[in-house]
This record gives structure tokens, sequence and C-alpha cells, in this order.
């Protein structure tokens, strides 16, 4: 008896909060528990996104899961800008990276700007909404998928010191953030 209350309990618990989640305010704005599914695009995997909207910006931990249902990211958010502590996971669950985001700008924050017509050389000052923007900032875990850690400190976004630890093999596949600078460094030649 006590079993069937508790699983009475629990679904009404589940139907309730299905029932609190992707709601809108007066304003048509994002407000409370969302989750989101991203369709693939352009040969990137879909995803699902779980987390917290106020005023229509991500606030908060959200976490992403691929099409399994696997936990991809864990990332923290404050007025919709990447800023806090992230963690990314490999397919097989283990941590691939770990550290802190930095958010150098607010996404809807205004600039003006003066534009010139380059035909009649008119001056006009256009207001540009900015976009979020966030950098690493402080230490960085890297881990490869044999759990050897890589440490990395930024500070704003500028690498300041990297400790590899023991030296990896010769032929241990390269950490997702090594691909990005090596695909850096040829796009510079």
């Amino acid at each position: 008896m006590k079993r069937t209350i508790l699983l009475i309990a629990i679904c009404c618990a589940a139907l309730f909060a299905q029932a609190q989640t992707n709601q809108r305010d007066a304003k048509q704005r994002k407000q409370g528990r969302w989750m989101e599914e991203v369709a693939p695009l352009r040969g990137e995997p879909g995803y699902t996104w779980e987390g917290t909207y106020k005023n229509d910006r991500k606030e908060g931990v959200w976490k992403k899961y691929n099409v399994s249902g696997d936990l991809v990211a864990e990332e923290t958010f404050q007025q919709g800008v990447l800023d806090g502590p992230c963690k990314y996971y490999y397919r097989n669950g283990r941590l691939s990276a770990a550290g802190n985001m930095l958010a150098m700008e607010i996404e809807g924050e205004i600039d003006t700007v003066l534009v010139i017509d380059p035909v009649t050389q008119d001056e006009s000052r256009v207001e540009v909404v900015r976009k979020g923007n966030s950098v690493r900032h402080g230490e960085w875990r890297l881990y490869d998928e044999e759990g050897h850690m890589i440490r990395e400190t930024y500070s704003r976004g500028e690498l300041v010191t990297e400790d590899r630890g023991p030296q990896r093999k010769a032929n241990a596949p390269l950490l997702p953030h090594e691909m990005q600078a090596k695909e850096g460094k040829r796009k510079k030649d």
C-alpha cells in the first residue's frame, strides 16, 4: 500500500513539474524551467538543453545532453552569458574539461556607433545590440580519454601558464583544444 501511494505521489509530482516547464510570462519572455531540443545542423549532432530562464535569459546551471541522453556539458550562465564553472564530458561519461568562464559583455547591452555612408559620406549614428561574450578565466583542467590531465591558467581569455604533467605517448589522440589550436595554425600558414 505504501509503495502504491509513493508511486502515485511520484507520478503526480512528475506531471506537475512537466506542466511547469517551458512557460512564458505576459510579455512572452521565457521564465523558469525549460527544456529545449536543438536539431542537428551542418554535420553537428543535435542535443537537448535543460535549465532555467529569467526574463528571457539563461540563468544558473544548464545541462546539455546528446541524442542518446548522455550528459555532454554543464555550463553556468548569468544574464544569458556563460559566466562561472563549466564541465564538459566525453561520450563515455568521463570528464573532458573543467574550468571557469568569465562574461566580458552582457547580451543586450546597446552601443551607439558612427556609420559613414561610402557613397554620400553622410554620417549617422546606429544602435548596435551586443551579443554575449565569454572567455576562459582561471585554471582549466583538460583530460584525455584515459584520464591524463593538462592544467592551463587563463587571464581574461589569454593563456598564462600550461602544465602538461607527464608527457603523453606520441600516438595518443589530440585533445579537442589541441585540435583547434592545430587547425588555427594551418589557417594562418
